[in-house]
């Protein structure tokens, strides 16, 4: 009968007792069948061996009160089956036995049992963290095993690794008192000496394991989830996806689902742009700027596309987003031998750079009065609006950067990268030598300058201040670097007094020409000067970083949605590779409207005609706006080229 075939998807354990209880103990009987361990069907079929040292007279088999004879087969078993129908109902859900007797002639008798398990469905896994979460000062991770009845959870465990290490919780022992005996729970503890059981400043792969000892082990798997719990790290907001970036009023992200889109800070409402395949590449490949319009994206398989005002399009295929700023933005060929210029909101296209069959790297920055800066390794010097040429050294030159009134470059000759900076006034100046080939070497804001510089031993970061004086940031053994992303190379690190935010040995500091550098927080995500403060994004959250004399304020009219904020949240196991979220309020901001209809271009599931495999993406970069009002760039590059034009200068040493 249909009431008793076993639930569709359900998975099913067994117990198997086997027990003989005869007066005389030469009789003995083993069950063969039912083997399994479940029902599966309307019948359960049963075949046992029976033997006595006298002729076995009768064997019968019982289950839940129904009472079969087994007749003997030629080849000297015992079979029979039982009808679930003659039950006259639904048989519950949990363990059932079956029985066999078997007696000889002489009334000696045995019995052995099986047991079975109408088994409705593994347990449910609960858990308080979705992919790209970020683990804050005052979250604790949480995990909990909701048994089906009649059974109960018996082990829950919750595994997070990280290219550090990993770190294993297990589950607590319900109390005698409790409600819910037949659960189990994972919360993450404080020690009381302020360590927490999962290690911060890493980013790790979640796998929960939950089993009720008679179906299946559940497993499941999330990432990535980020854990930092410094505490001059401020929540501002949380997102449906990582954070790709933001502005006052706008955060660009990425869910795990591929999906891109743009949330408005203050009512926290998405408008979902598209969805990325991941067949070429992964999502962590995917980068994006938004513009004054909407954003532009760059995807796994090769594409450009722009959102303006709405409406998708596409900028192109087999090529690289390497700079955007404002209205402007910069693109090579995947091949690099042609670079470009484009504005989302009119559409119009220009031709930088072309050399056909070149490898060249193309490195570009924008200022945000909109002119372009860049270089190759073909030519020696910097490309400037117009065509002017900024400087001419050895080597290969590296990413220009410029914030509209000063211009820095890096030429790299295999050993060392020397940085020269190009003043309004038309001077170079020489800053220093870095052993690193890395091109994300410069920061420029503000007539402000951070740059790379060898100690002999490792990299330091040093800064020079508009007045012209060079002040040495970092004094650690192990080299410092800049805390660049892409797209947002160059400007990000410099606030506009002069403090540098970079990298050490794992952490994030932020330092100043008097005083030493001041720890911030782990070395995860990408901070950036903004708008007069310091933030981080990491994962899908952003945070302000603390002044130097208490916490940092929250931006105006900006709620932060942490789970910290007094509410549980509960993801099933029942929707396979999704996530159901209860209660709905607390996770509804991670259901986005449906996607709009698509229909200019080429849609982004795995296009054929990509043309050729996706290069690895060069830094780009957006700047911040400069202080004052600068002269014209363009009559900075036209005096510079003629000053140089004169004579090259040698470089001084010190």
């Amino acid at each position: 009968m249909q009431a008793y075939r076993r639930y569709v998807g359900t998975a099913i354990a067994f117990v198997l007792s086997f027990s003989a209880q005869a007066a005389d103990a030469a009789v003995t009987v083993k069950i063969l069948e039912p083997s399994n361990t479940f029902i599966e069907s309307d019948t359960i079929p049963v075949r046992v061996t029976a033997s006595s040292p006298d002729d076995i007279y009768y064997v019968e088999a019982e289950f839940e009160g129904l009472v079969i004879e087994l007749t003997p087969t030629e080849d000297g078993y015992f079979e029979g089956s039982f009808d679930l129908g003659e039950l006259g109902g639904d048989l519950p859900y949990g363990p059932h036995v079956v029985t066999v007797d078997a007696f000889s002639t002489f009334g000696d008798w045995a019995s052995a049992q099986h047991t079975l398990h109408r088994y409705s469905a593994p347990p449910t896994l609960g858990w308080n963290v979705l992919p790209n979460d970020t683990l804050t000062a005052g979250w604790r991770f949480d995990a909990k095993c909701i048994p089906t009845p009649p059974y109960q959870c018996r082990s829950l465990s919750a595994h997070f690794t990280s290219a550090e290490g990993s770190v294993s919780l297990y589950h607590a022992e319900p109390s005698s008192s409790s409600s819910s005996p037949e659960r189990r729970y994972i919360k993450e503890q404080h020690n009381g000496l302020g360590w927490y059981q999962i290690p911060s400043g890493r980013t790790y792969t979640l796998t929960l394991q939950a089993s009720d000892g008679v179906g299946p082990t559940v497993t499941r798997t999330i990432g990535p989830i980020h854990v930092d719990r410094s505490p001059r790290l401020t929540v501002v907001q949380r997102a449906p996806g990582a954070i790709l970036d933001f502005d006052a009023t706008r955060l660009l992200v990425l869910d795990h689902h591929g999906r891109i889109g743009i949330v408005d800070r203050a009512t926290e409402a998405v408008t979902w742009m598209g969805t990325i395949s991941q067949d070429v590449a992964p999502l962590s490949t995917v980068y994006g700027a938004l513009t004054p319009s909407g954003a532009v994206y760059q995807t796994t398989n090769g594409y450009i596309f722009s959102w303006v005002n709405g409406t998708r399009s596409t900028v192109a295929r087999a090529a690289r987003l390497d700079a955007v700023n404002g209205d402007t933005v910069v693109f090579t060929t995947t091949d690099d031998d042609r670079g470009f210029a484009y504005t989302p909101s009119t559409g119009a296209l220009t031709l930088l750079w072309s050399s056909p069959g070149s490898r060249s790297p193309f490195q570009a920055d924008i200022t945000d009065s909109g002119d372009i800066y860049f270089g190759t390794y073909e030519r020696a010097s910097i490309v400037g609006p117009g065509g002017a040429l900024l400087g001419d050294h050895e080597g290969n030159l590296q990413r220009p950067i410029a914030d509209g009134t000063l211009v820095a470059g890096r030429w790299w000759d295999g050993r060392t990268s020397s940085s020269y900076l190009y003043t309004a006034e038309g001077e170079e100046v020489f800053l220093g030598d870095s052993i690193t080939g890395n091109s994300a070497g410069l920061l420029v804001h503000a007539g402000h300058v951070g740059f790379q510089k060898s100690d002999g031993a490792v990299n330091q970061v040093w800064l020079r201040t508009p007045d012209g004086e060079q002040h040495q940031i970092s004094r650690f053994t192990k080299p410092s670097q800049f805390d660049q992303a892409k797209l947002r190379v160059g400007h990000d690190g410099l606030s506009d007094t002069g403090e540098v935010l970079f990298l050490n040995d794992g952490s994030r500091y932020i330092g100043g020409p008097a005083g030493a550098p001041r720890l911030i927080s782990s070395d995860l995500g990408h901070g950036r000067w903004f708008d007069g403060s310091w933030y981080v994004t990491i994962g899908n959250t952003l945070f302000q970083v603390a002044g130097e004399e208490g916490p940092a304020a929250r931006l105006a009219e900006t709620a932060a949605r942490a789970p910290e904020a007094a509410r549980e949240v509960l993801s099933t196991s029942f929707a396979g590779d999704e996530l159901l979220d209860a209660p709905v309020s607390a996770r509804d901001r991670h259901e986005p409207d449906a996607l709009p209809e698509l229909t200019d271009g080429p849609e982004l599931m795995g296009d054929g005609d990509a043309g050729g495999d996706l290069a690895p993406a060069a830094a780009g970069c957006s700047a911040s706006g400069p202080a004052g009002s600068p002269p014209g760039a363009a009559a900075l590059a036209a005096a510079l080229a003629g000053l140089l034009a004169l004579a090259r200068r040698s470089r001084p040493r010190s």
